[in-house]
């Protein structure tokens, strides 16, 4: 969940003169700090992102994996992390992976939503 919120604020940190992305992620894809610190949504960025997302979201399926294995009763707010954070991932998407001008969140009604989903998950699995 912590590179779901560094994608999600790497704008605001950007602001602040902070990089928390790896920078040799961002030579893979020819970005440069001064890119990021500008805000340029393009096809580098764009493809950028796209890696990073792939990575937390192939890290995602590999805590769903454990979840079964925890404590029934951590398994609800550990399911509910998960959804809620992979729904993050999805309106950065939304966004064409703007972060700089766009905040990605999970509207109440979303999360409210998920919540009975990821009680279900957690009896379930």
């Amino acid at each position: 969940n912590q590179l779901t919120n560094i994608l999600r604020d790497v704008g605001e940190d950007a602001l602040r003169g902070r990089i928390y992305l790896p920078l040799d992620d961002l030579a893979l894809f020819n970005y440069t700090e001064d890119d990021l610190f500008k805000g340029i949504v393009d096809e580098r960025w764009r493809g950028l992102m796209r890696f990073q997302i792939q990575r937390a979201r192939k890290l995602y399926a590999e805590a769903e994996r454990g979840i079964s294995i925890l404590n029934q009763d951590i398994r609800w707010p550990v399911w509910t992390a998960l959804i809620l954070y992979r729904q993050i991932l999805d309106v950065i998407e939304r966004n064409q992976y703007d972060v700089f001008t766009k905040r990605a969140y999970v509207p109440k009604f979303r999360k409210m939503i998920s919540l009975p989903i990821a009680l279900l998950r957690s009896k379930v699995l």
